[in-house]
């Protein structure tokens, strides 16, 4: 996951707590969708997500956090499989179709997890590191106990583009935007931060070519 986010919040810590066992479920074991069902894919994805956010409520409860309703996108592209953004204080969560249309079962049991994942750790403790201990307790939570930083899906076989990426740079670190955010940077659209140390990015004398 990159290292930049535009939006920031602060709330309690997050310690590693177990789920209730009765609540410890596999995604739904209706029948999945064909390539190319986009209708019964997005309603597979939703109640999926709607069903973590149902159980990550007890979690929430004791940590005295909110859990926000997110807004849920099937908007994104490229290599990333799914995406969890904060614009002006609402959760907004975004799923790659084109990645789940060819690996659904696993999109619906580790992805779907690893986004809701983020979305409760942040609730629950605001500015962290994106797969540090607290985002592992969370998916812990929800029964998965060495979760992956990054998918593992073969994007060649799925005929999705990788973007070129971009270097940036901020005042601890190098960074690597791909195409989208570096446009989105050049025009003024969008300021990236560090997650480390809160620092705008900026571009080396490369990306500005």
């Amino acid at each position: 996951m990159p290292n930049e986010r535009r939006n920031k919040r602060q709330t309690q810590p997050l310690h590693h707590t177990q789920r209730p066992a009765a609540a410890q479920q596999s995604p739904s074991s209706e029948a999945l969708p064909t390539v190319g069902d986009d209708p019964a894919l997005r309603r597979l994805i939703h109640r999926r997500t709607m069903e973590l956010l149902a159980e990550a409520e007890p979690l929430c409860r004791r940590h005295r956090a909110r859990l926000p309703a997110p807004e849920i996108r099937f908007d994104l592209r490229g290599q990333a499989a799914g995406q969890v953004q904060w614009q002006r204080r609402k959760a907004v969560l975004r799923y790659n179709l084109e990645i789940a249309r060819r690996h659904t079962a696993d999109f619906l049991a580790t992805t779907v997890t690893h986004e809701v994942a983020h979305l409760v750790t942040t609730a629950c403790h605001g500015r962290v590191r994106p797969h540090g201990e607290e985002w592992r307790a969370v998916m812990a939570y929800f029964g998965i106990d060495q979760p992956s930083r990054c998918h593992d899906y073969t994007l060649e076989e799925a005929g999705i583009k990788r973007q070129r990426r971009w270097p940036y740079r901020c005042d601890c670190r190098d960074h690597a935007l791909s195409t989208t955010r570096h446009n989105r940077a050049r025009t003024g659209s969008a300021i990236y931060h560090c997650r480390y140390c809160g620092s705008a990015l900026r571009p080396t004398e490369s990306a500005d070519d």
